[in-house]
């Protein structure tokens, strides 16, 4: 069927699934990027979110990577006027919507059940540290002191109970301060904040960039769908013409 078989409205908004979907195709690859950077950030301190967010990370790759698929039969159902094609469109669509939806009241409800496993973890593997001194919790407690100039998991005198703190002279690890003794320990202008806060506020930082991200993506969705029906309706209307 040709554009000249179709109303002026209804090739106006054939036109507007056509661009709606290379916008749609482009938001897939920018959820994926974005998914790629939140899965980097909780991969680096597994140990302590038990992979609970890293999961909500790599569910926004897949739906990236579905997303570029989604928008090949968008496409290619405006363009050649393909009944059939967009309705599978606006279907696949309409159960993503479903699917970050429930997905979105998922992540919601587990909130605070992953700060306190969180809080829990971070105390648990304070015990760990420096029996080792390659281990990954050694390595991640160090690094995150750093990065986040805190100590411990609520403040520094969590280390007053561990391995580390007692085997050392009552000392707290190097990353605990700015300058280390020549030994290599810190015995006094420790950092004041702990590292529960710290982790919590940039782990609820990724999670507002995912949730930002989608909502966006689902709005685009939904005008998507309503711009499908549309077009299919145009198009049936004028095969009953014809």
């Amino acid at each position: 069927m040709s554009d000249t078989n179709l109303g002026c409205g209804c090739l106006t908004v054939k036109y507007l699934v056509f661009l709606f979907n290379l916008l749609f195709l482009l938001s897939g690859l920018v959820l994926i990027a974005v998914g790629g950077l939140a899965q980097v950030f909780f991969k680096e301190y597994v140990q302590f979110f038990n992979n609970e967010l890293s999961t909500p990370a790599m569910a926004i790759i897949v739906l990236g990577c579905v997303i570029l698929v989604i928008s090949f039969f968008g496409c290619c159902g405006a363009k050649k006027e393909n009944i059939c094609m967009l309705r599978t469109f606006a279907g696949l669509m309409g159960v993503i919507l479903i699917l970050e939806l429930a997905g979105g009241i998922a992540v919601a409800i587990m909130k605070s059940q992953v700060q306190d496993l969180l809080e829990e973890n971070m105390q648990k593997s304070m015990n760990e540290y420096g029996l080792k001194n390659d281990s990954i919790v050694t390595l991640t407690w160090d690094e995150m002191q750093k990065d986040y100039g805190c100590c411990g998991t609520k403040n520094s005198t969590d280390w007053e109970d561990t391995w580390f703190y007692t085997n050392h002279t009552d000392a707290f690890p190097a990353s605990c301060c700015a300058h280390p003794n020549d030994e290599g320990f810190c015995k006094d202008l420790v950092y004041e904040n702990g590292c529960f806060g710290a982790l919590r506020d940039a782990g609820k930082a990724h999670m507002v960039i995912i949730a930002g991200v989608a909502l966006g993506i689902a709005v685009l969705q939904a005008i998507g769908i309503w711009m499908s029906c549309c077009l299919i309706k145009g198009v049936r209307e004028r095969y009953e013409i014809l």
